[in-house]
């Protein structure tokens, strides 16, 4: 066998495995049986794309949906930087679900970016996101009567809140979900045994009410922690979704960050910087034509076929797409100019 085509087969299998084994670790549930028993009607993109990898108590949040009940969604940022489309996946996903019946919750984190040093003062973190993180989640679409936009910091009954629940948590327990060099000073401590956990809380402050909370697989222990707190203080647990990483343009097994820019697509980007990016980006094919035709390539390991996965609303040209590349028969220069000229679409 090709040595390239085995280690981007081996990408494919150690992601997998990755989210397996995070799953059972955290206690998480699979999706397969949602996703096949919930009528497409009531399944983001991302969930039926197989975006989504794992989900606690899910079930709770889908019969509101079936029964078109409200439910509330929190699901927010760090504003440290402009939004690329890792952060693009998740507010579509939020979008689709509030037209099922969500009112959601973004919270936005001034207050981690400082204490975590991500931005130079409190600041730069509060002006980039009223001046650059809302108005750029306002353009996506969100009805504005069931959106709420919170910058952690201007909200005075968050903090209140978070002290309430700064009785029910307790530094081993902190260093136990998070590692001591998560909470490593005062503003950490604060900000992720209580603020994170009064975000995902808030909404019930005038009512019990089932919460969703979609994130990455590192933001987890968050959720234990405010099931847990939620019970003790005769609230609702959250309901949990768990994304996969959106990998970086030039490395699958890395998640798309500001801090690698050129593995990154942003939605301020040109079209010259989107055509660039993805003509560069890492693909799931080998380099030998004779190769490619013969054993094809690996979708699951390709950082472009990731921006079909996300980004064509059309299921039925995806599927044909995966068909031919596992086959040999899609050409990653063909790939390349179908994506970039979507993605034209979706950014510009």
């Amino acid at each position: 066998m090709n040595d390239e085509y085995q280690e981007k087969l081996d990408i494919k299998n150690r992601l997998e495995k990755y989210y397996q084994e995070q799953s059972i670790k955290n206690g998480l549930s699979g999706m397969e049986k949602i996703v096949a028993y919930t009528p497409l009607e009531f399944q983001p993109r991302a969930m039926r794309r197989d975006l989504v990898v794992a989900q606690l108590d899910y079930g709770e949040i889908l019969s509101m949906i079936a029964n078109r009940q409200t439910f509330t969604i929190v699901s927010g940022l760090n504003p440290s930087s402009g939004l690329h489309l890792g952060h693009k996946v998740l507010f579509d996903m939020l979008l689709e679900l509030q037209k099922l019946g969500g009112e959601v919750y973004i919270p936005i984190s001034d207050d981690e970016s400082c204490v975590d040093g991500k931005v130079d003062s409190l600041a730069d973190g509060t002006k980039n996101a009223r001046e650059k993180i809302i108005p750029a989640l306002q353009k996506m679409g969100f009805d504005p009567t069931k959106t709420h936009y919170l910058i952690d910091t201007e909200q005075k009954n968050l903090y209140k809140f978070a002290l309430e629940i700064s009785r029910h948590v307790n530094m081993p327990e902190l260093n136990r979900l998070f590692g001591k060099e998560a909470v490593s000073n005062p503003g950490q401590v604060f900000y992720r045994g209580c603020v994170q956990l009064a975000v995902i809380l808030a909404p019930q402050l005038s009512g019990s009410k089932h919460t969703l909370v979609p994130v990455g697989i590192d933001q987890h222990p968050y959720i234990l922690l405010a099931r847990d707190v939620a019970k003790k203080m005769g609230m609702i647990p959250p309901s949990e979704l768990v994304l996969r990483f959106f990998p970086s343009l030039s490395d699958p097994e890395k998640k798309m960050s500001k801090s690698s820019p050129e593995g990154a697509l942003f939605l301020d980007d040109s079209l010259e910087t989107i055509k660039r990016k993805i003509n560069r980006a890492f693909t799931g094919a080998v380099s030998s034509l004779g190769d490619h035709l013969r054993l094809g390539g690996i979708p699951e390991a390709c950082s472009v076929f990731a921006l079909q996965q996300a980004f064509n609303s059309d299921d039925f040209e995806v599927k044909n797409l995966y068909d031919r590349y596992v086959k040999g028969e899609l050409m990653m220069s063909e790939l390349k100019e179908t994506t970039a000229n979507l993605l034209i679409k979706v950014i510009i």
